[in-house]
Order: C-alpha cells, then sequence, then structure tokens
C-alpha cells in the first residue's frame, strides 16, 4: 500500500475532529495514558505497532471497491503513523479483508501475526461490528472474552464538545432536584456534565455515589453506563433531522438506466425492505431509551435513586442493539449522503443503486451480532 495516506487527508484533521463512532485512535490513547498501569495490564492489541494504529470505519471510493472480492460500501481501514510524533508524516494503511490482506499486513508490521492470533481474531471482529462507537465495542468485546484497559474506550473530545449542550439540558433536572432556587445552578450543570463526560472520575462525584448506593469501582462504571446513554440520545438527536430527509429521496429515487422487469421488482422490494428495517430498529432504540428515561425520571421526580441505580447496573446488556441499530440506520444516512450529496442531481446505474440497496439492508440485518456473541 501506498506509505502516505492522502485519502484521509489530514490524520491531524481526522484526530481533532473524528467522529467517535468512525474513528478509534490508539496513537491517541497511548499518548493519554501510555504510562497508566492498567493500559500496559491491558492492551487492545499485542503488537505494539497496531496498539498505537488508528483504525476508521471507511467509506470505499470508486477507485477501491476492487480491493475486495465481493461487494461492500465500507471498510474496516488501519492507519499504521510512520512517526508517531508527527502525524503531518503519513501512515501506512490496509483494509481488513482486502486481497492479499495477510501479506500486506505483515509488510506493514514487520512481522507476520500467527494465524489464528489473538490480534487476527480482533481485527476481523472490529470489521464485524458496524460502529467503533466505545460503548458497543466494549460490550462486543467483553462477550467474546477480550477485555482491554477502561481507557481505550472513551468518547472522543470533538464528540464530548458536540454533545455538551444536549447532555447539560438532559442533567438539569438531577441538578435542579439537587440545587433547586441556587442561583448558581446552570454552573453546577456544567460541571456535572464535564465530570460525567470525562474519562475519570473524581472525589467531587462522591455525594452522587453515596445517594445511588454504589461502591467506587460499582460506580465507575455506572458512570460510563450513564455517559452511554447520553451519547445514544444525543446520537438519535442528531441523526433524525438527516433520517428524514434520506428516507424520502431514497423511497423516490428511480434509476437513469434502463432496467428489466426483474432487476426493477428487486429495487422496490429492496426499497420497501430498508424502510421497514429502519423503522423497526428505531422503535427498538426507543423502546431501549425508555428504559433509560423512566429510570431517570424516578431519580429525578420521586427521588427513587435505587431504581436508576439497578438500571446503570444492568444498562450494559442494552448496549449492543443500541449501538448495533444506531449504526446501522446512520450507515444508510451517511452513505447515501457521501453518495449522493445535497443540491446535486442523484444520478446513477440500476445495478448500482441496487448493490447499495443490497448492502443497507445488510447492515439493518441485526441478528449478526446476536450470532457473533
Amino acid at each position: 500500500m501506498s506509505v502516505k495516506d492522502r485519502s484521509v487527508r489530514s490524520l491531524t484533521k481526522l484526530q481533532s475532529s473524528a467522529s467517535t463512532a468512525r474513528v478509534l485512535n490508539l496513537l491517541l490513547t497511548y499518548r493519554k495514558h501510555g504510562e497508566e498501569d492498567d493500559y500496559r495490564r491491558a492492551p487492545f492489541f499485542s503488537n505494539h505497532l497496531l496498539n498505537r494504529c488508528i483504525i476508521v470505519k471507511h467509506r470505499l471510493r470508486s477507485n477501491e471497491l476492487d480491493l475486495f472480492d465481493e461487494y461492500r460500501s465500507a471498510a474496516t481501514k488501519i492507519l499504521i503513523p510512520l512517526d508517531n510524533t508527527d502525524l503531518k508524516m503519513g501512515a501506512r494503511y490496509l483494509f481488513v479483508g482486502q486481497r492479499s490482506y495477510a501479506d500486506l499486513l505483515t509488510d506493514a508490521l514487520g512481522i507476520r501475526l500467527e494465524s489464528g492470533s489473538s490480534d487476527l481474531r480482533l481485527l476481523r471482529i472490529i470489521d464485524e461490528i458496524p460502529s467503533l462507537d466505545p460503548f458497543l465495542l466494549r460490550e462486543q468485546l467483553r462477550r467474546l472474552s477480550f477485555n482491554p484497559a477502561r481507557c481505550y474506550f472513551e468518547v472522543s473530545d470533538a464528540d464530548v464538545t458536540r454533545m455538551f449542550s444536549f447532555a447539560q439540558q438532559e442533567i438539569e433536572p438531577l441538578v435542579n432536584m439537587s440545587f433547586s432556587g441556587d442561583a448558581a445552578m446552570a454552573t453546577y450543570s456544567a460541571k456535572l456534565v464535564s465530570k460525567i463526560l470525562s474519562s475519570e472520575v473524581d472525589n467531587d462525584l462522591d455525594p452522587l455515589r453515596m445517594t445511588l448506593q454504589l461502591d467506587p469501582q460499582q460506580f465507575d462504571e455506572g458512570i460510563f453506563c450513564w455517559k452511554a446513554f447520553l451519547y445514544y440520545k444525543w446520537q438519535l438527536s442528531e441523526l433524525m433531522p438527516q433520517l428524514q430527509v434520506v428516507i424520502k429521496e431514497l423511497s423516490t429515487l428511480q434509476p437513469g438506466s434502463r432496467c428489466d422487469a426483474d432487476l426493477r421488482a428487486q429495487i422496490e422490494a429492496s426499497r420497501l425492505q430498508i424502510r421497514r428495517r429502519v423503522g423497526l430498529a428505531l422503535e427498538q432504540v426507543r423502546t431501549t431509551m425508555n428504559i433509560y428515561d423512566t429510570a431517570y425520571r424516578e431519580l429525578t421526580e420521586s427521588g427513587n435513586a435505587r431504581g436508576f441505580r439497578d438500571f446503570l447496573l444492568a444498562a450494559p446488556n442494552l448496549f449492543h442493539q443500541l449501538g448495533e441499530r444506531l449504526a446501522g440506520v446512520d450507515h444508510v444516512v451517511s452513505f447515501w449522503r457521501y453518495r449522493f450529496p445535497k443540491d446535486r442531481m442523484a444520478v446513477i446505474q440500476a445495478e448500482d443503486l441496487y448493490d447499495i440497496f443490497v448492502d443497507f439492508e445488510g447492515g439493518l440485518n441485526f441478528q449478526k451480532l446476536e450470532r457473533a456473541a
């Protein structure tokens, strides 16, 4: 593969503004936590170069489709920086599962990984997971007996910035309950959100921990779970306005080329199936979100701390369902908008439209992770 990866435009930009669901930045984790005991005790990958790489869920360009034996619209891209101290130097890169994948990975790492090694298995798992969001990723890895240190599962700084105002509105009922009538309530709210969204839980949150009757380890896990639901609720709120437009376009776009009756029937059947599966996914997401909302209302309106405590302890079991379904819907929105930018006439051949629809159907097949687990 090319030594300098220009397809991501700028690795430094990728690091500063990337979506958590699309990028797993192990190099940044190394820079932040490389000296910590947990990082050293439980690395993500055993190979030190892989453990400092950047993994991206990448929308394939037309010139990249032929790298794979079967059609796919997205792939898992591994970027191995040439210089860990200067990302402007570029990176070696390859896609998981592309043709000659094993040889390319050997060339990039300078060593051939043993067939069946934990690192190769982990790369396959990551490729099968539709999103790199830390909550879905951690829960799926735990189900498959991989337990990297907690520091690998952080929301990116870019997403924390984007979701801060949303999270502050979500937290306000709890702050109102605790500091009703206090003029500094907005300050308390912002401070609490900063604590919840940060990567570390400190003693400032002890009053909340004692209210929820959690020991320090349980509370650390509980805050992680709370952050997950704030993240998923924010993600859903960002996704819905875009989804409404995309579904309308998807429902009406006709191919520019002539196609036979069988292919047209397949396109129409797939179009209906996508809309049905998107609707079902959103219904399931909202049902799961209602579990959180009910427990949180009981805490803030009735003072029922035990109900919210019990919810937080059980919450990881809900991550794979939420993350998988939101990732499937997000893929429909993001790839459609990538393939058909706004304010441009949408033109596509019938075979290409059918390939996209088949890919969307596959991404909305929510039995894959359950089978893998």
